[in-house]
């Protein structure tokens, strides 16, 4: 199967859940024991997973505003943004930067939502697996249904790190555009990056919301975080307008 020239640099580093892991030479490469035709396998598993998720975002959009309206919140601005974390990236403009500093605020959030929720005892650590993976603790729900949490629960935390990260990127290859003449800022950097951000924050509030049906007791806490998001897109929207437009190797053609 062709290979995709440099899909890698504008991806979400996530190759487990990648739809084009077999046409990707860092990832086929690195799984070069395994069979192309399992990677294929994998490849139309994912290309249906993110389908499936994506195909909500209209409606996830519009039921965040519509609930922004009816409690009269602005997600034009963003309102008393305090982090935990220091701004310790390449950044060097990250403290007066709203996206930024919000996308820590993001990460404290995603934090202390897991927290409550497994100090509720509604969510525990999967023993079975590497890493901090948690599971839904619910075993009244259907296999199926306990399946979509779990899964918008790995995206919320797959991404939870990976976005602010994106977002640093995007802004420092942004400024050093402005700065060198020599790189015209439809170079791909920046723009390109910015697009994975909106990738991220797209997915992780179709996530936020599916997953809300199994926390209803939280659910004021995941609406403030859906605002948080669609703040953040809303922004990155306006400050890279040609982000959206923009055709990323393989994921947008």
């Amino acid at each position: 199967m062709e290979k995709i020239e440099n899909i890698y640099v504008f991806c979400d580093r996530w190759c487990e859940r990648c739809a084009f892991g077999a046409r990707c030479n860092a990832y086929a490469a690195r799984e070069e024991i395994r069979k192309p035709e399992n990677l294929m396998t994998d490849d139309e598993k994912n290309k249906l997973f993110w389908e499936d998720v994506e195909s909500k975002l209209i409606d996830v959009i519009s039921e965040i505003k519509e609930k922004a309206s009816a409690g009269g919140i602005d997600l034009s601005v963003f309102e008393g943004v305090s982090t935990k974390a220091k701004f310790d990236l390449f950044q060097r403009k990250a403290v007066n930067n709203m996206v930024l500093k919000a996308g820590r605020l993001y990460e404290d959030k995603v934090d202390d939502f897991l927290d409550d929720s497994a100090e509720a005892g509604r969510i525990a650590m999967d023993e079975l697996q590497s890493g901090s993976i948690f599971k839904i603790t619910d075993t009244s729900l259907p296999k199926t249904e306990k399946q979509v949490a779990n899964d918008m629960i790995s995206i919320i935390m797959r991404y939870q790190l990976l976005l602010y990260l994106k977002l640093s990127r995007a802004y420092y290859s942004k400024g050093r555009e402005l700065e060198d003449a020599s790189v015209p800022n439809t170079s791909g950097e920046s723009i390109g990056t910015a697009k994975v951000a909106l990738s991220l924050i797209s997915r992780s509030m179709v996530a936020w919301q599916r997953l809300a049906k199994y926390f209803p007791e939280q659910a004021a806490e995941i609406d403030d975080i859906l605002f948080l998001l669609m703040r953040m897109k809303n922004h990155l929207e306006s400050e890279f307008p040609l982000a959206i437009a923009f055709v990323r190797p393989g994921f947008d053609e």
